[in-house]
């Protein structure tokens, strides 16, 4: 796909490669926000960062059009001109997204889910081609999921971080990612996320168990090809 299908609110526009290679220019880093759902954790990390281009990408567009019109006003009525939000599914990433310095994947669902928990190899492997190499990424998996387990965990067992930095690493190392970091989140931590789904679920229980996944990307490979992109190990 070339350009990008970028929502700014009822609409959604193209937003041309020259365009955004013209729009990169001016920012230090892109940040990319997978799955962003309704994007307040997007909002929130521009905020932070604002000589970041951050990107918050969703294959569901209805569910970013508010925090997309915002975004997209006039800087002196709060918008952010730092952010943008992209309509396009994880394994199907706009060509023109590449050189990623993070990424970010919080809270998955779905298919998105299944590939993080490496079900499907063809999303880690889409994902960090997408990235530079060296580019650090945070996933971080609601382990409700697994009480009782719903269809998307695809038979995985509950992770625990041993799980992760074994198991789930040596998956990840063959798609070019270094899993180096894994921990149950505490409370202060999930609630720095600024994500809608952190607040919703702490609201409904006592707890609201986190697992946060941290590393960095190996060597860029053949996108979407489900084979390792990276030297083994990251």
């Amino acid at each position: 796909m070339s350009g990008l299908r970028r929502v700014t609110g009822r609409q959604v526009v193209e937003l041309p490669d020259a365009e955004l290679a013209t729009l990169r220019a001016g920012y230090r880093a892109v940040l990319l926000d997978v799955g962003t759902g309704d994007g307040k954790h997007a909002v929130h990390t521009a905020r932070q960062r604002p000589d970041w281009l951050v990107v918050g990408l969703d294959a569901n567009r209805d569910n970013m059009r508010r925090a997309a019109r915002r975004a997209a006003a006039n800087p002196a009525r709060g918008g952010l001109p730092n952010l943008l939000f992209v309509w396009a599914a994880a394994e199907q990433l706009p060509a023109a997204l590449t050189g990623v310095a993070e990424l970010h994947v919080l809270m998955p669902w779905g298919s998105l889910l299944r590939g993080l928990l490496g079900v499907d190899g063809q999303i880690l492997a889409t994902l960090r081609a997408a990235c530079a190499p060296g580019a650090g990424f945070l996933v971080t998996l609601n382990l409700h999921a697994w009480r009782p387990p719903v269809p998307e965990v695809g038979g995985v067992a509950e992770p625990t971080p041993q799980w992760a930095l074994d198991d789930l690493g040596a998956t990840y190392a063959r798609h070019g990612w270094q899993l180096t970091g894994a921990h149950y989140a505490d409370a202060a931590q999930v609630e720095a996320l600024g994500t809608s789904w952190s607040r919703r679920l702490r609201a409904s229980r006592d707890r609201f168990d986190v697992l946060a996944l941290t590393g960095t990307m190996g060597d860029a490979g053949s996108r979407g090809s489900g084979q390792p992109g990276g030297r083994e190990g990251g």
